[in-house]
């Protein structure tokens, strides 16, 4: 056989250079847009676009179309643009997400007629509690969130119980990001010590920071390798024809999250992934 020749060793050793960085404009500003738009429920005008991203309204124009065209952006009688729920319609087809939602809702359907209460299951997304499931009380007063709404984590016992059980590493990074950004409302020490608490009963039970008169009651749900993957959380409120009192749905809240995650695979014997003794950092 023939040694390679002096040309084929150039050809291997160029393989070795780095690949440009490739630009796609168009998709940076469709980005722009949708990220834009998300913390604007209200909707807004392509001036007010243009003026919040520092582009021309020529750069934006056409993308805007587009997105109004392939259902992202719905375009209102008083020419204002908001987000409609296709991202959020994609979302929900991602297979993970599918197998959440097909083992949570029969045992949510079953807990809200054993509770008396509204319940829905909360995922988090960025630095976000994202209520991904609800299912409302049977009874005609009732409270309960919206589907697809999302909250500061520390403003939700959903958001504190997925931060809690999360690993150590993960945990401190998020905790670290909240507080940067000033969003934590509360202490380090403060935070540590409810998450703490959160880890040693695996659960929080506690009045709602948002809504007076409202209890909390939140449990994790497991995958099978024994990681946090939502939080089941009933918004508890006293009236006069409901059944059961707090500690009686909290067991149920419990029980039903415990069933959620043996749907997902987890053991009844396996070992959470996080522990209080972990939970040191806030």
């Amino acid at each position: 056989m023939s040694e390679p020749s002096a040309k084929g060793a150039n050809k291997i050793v160029s393989l070795e250079t780095p690949r440009p960085e490739y630009k796609a404009p168009a998709a940076d500003k469709a980005l722009d847009i949708l990220e834009f738009m998300a913390e604007r429920p209200d909707g807004v005008t392509q001036t007010e676009i243009s003026l919040g991203l520092g582009r021309s309204i020529s750069e934006i124009y056409r993308i805007i179309q587009l997105l109004e065209k392939r259902g992202y952006l719905i375009k209102t009688p008083t020419d204002r643009y908001r987000l409609s729920l296709k991202l959020f319609e994609l979302a929900h087809a991602h297979p993970p997400v599918n197998r959440l939602i097909d083992a949570a809702l029969p045992v949510m359907r079953t807990l809200v007629l054993n509770a008396d209460q509204s319940c829905h299951l909360v995922v988090l997304a960025d630095l976000k509690a994202l209520v991904l499931l609800q299912v409302d009380s049977p009874l005609p007063m009732r409270y309960s969130v919206a589907l697809g709404s999302s909250f500061p984590i520390f403003e939700t016992s959903s958001g504190a119980v997925l931060l809690a059980t999360m690993p150590a590493k993960e945990r401190d990074a998020l905790t670290d990001q909240i507080f940067d950004l000033g969003e934590a409302e509360q202490s380090r020490e403060e935070v540590a010590e409810r998450l703490k608490k959160i880890a040693e009963l695996d659960y929080e039970m506690r009045p709602s920071l948002a809504v007076e008169g409202c209890t909390n009651i939140s449990a994790p749900v497991r995958d099978h390798r024994g990681e946090t993957v939502a939080a089941l959380t009933v918004p508890y409120l006293k009236q006069k024809k409901v059944r059961f009192d707090r500690a009686s749905v909290l067991a149920a809240t419990r029980a039903a999250a415990a069933e959620i995650s043996r749907a997902l695979g987890a053991s009844d014997r396996s070992e959470p992934r996080t522990r209080a003794r972990d939970v040191q950092k806030g």
